[in-house]
């Protein structure tokens, strides 16, 4: 549990949520480990994480984060072990995209030459859907005017792609805003 307090307060002081906005997990097992509703990332306790199963409902499952459901779906239908939802700003911006964004330059890593943007309504069965489906074509995948969902094998896995396209994000949004 102290990896994802660890992981929350490096989301934040990265600018990829603030401190209210985001949730992370990972799954041990058939367990999920998810923070809790409302918590704040930056502040985080491990009374803030909430054991959870993967797929059976609990009493638990109303203190833990509103978007559980699409936790519970990535790693229902993908190999992941762990998950950061953020809203990042750059990020979500390239949503103006219909279907994919790319950025065509020439230091660019592999799984950001074309993320997915998905639909879907926080929280729903139809984002987690959504979301663990583009998960299996991409570990990081844009949520239409909402944020962003990356999946890995560790933390820091999902940490890198969040940097990676909040960075290449910043960079396409101000040289389209430049016309260049």
């Amino acid at each position: 549990m102290n990896n994802i307090v660890f992981w929350g307060k490096k989301v934040v002081k990265a600018g990829l949520c603030t401190s209210f906005f985001g949730n992370i997990s990972y799954r041990n097992d058939n367990k999920i480990f998810i923070t809790k509703t409302g918590a704040m990332l930056d502040e985080l306790a491990d009374d803030d994480i909430v054991e959870v199963n993967v797929i059976d409902k609990s009493s638990s499952d109303k203190i833990a984060s509103s978007e559980l459901v699409v936790h519970r779906g990535i790693y229902q239908k993908t190999h992941y072990d762990h998950v950061i939802h953020t809203h990042s700003l750059f990020s979500t911006l390239m949503d103006k995209f219909e279907y994919y964004v790319s950025f065509d330059y020439s230091e660019v890593l592999p799984f950001l030459k074309k993320v997915p943007i998905v639909t879907g309504k926080s929280g729903t069965s139809i984002l987690a859907k959504n979301v663990s489906e583009a998960l299996n074509e991409n570990p990081v995948v844009i949520v239409k005017g909402h944020g962003v969902f990356s999946a890995g094998q560790s933390f820091k896995e999902c940490y890198i792609y969040l940097t990676a396209l909040e960075h290449y994000s910043k960079d396409k949004y101000f040289r389209e805003l430049l016309n260049e």
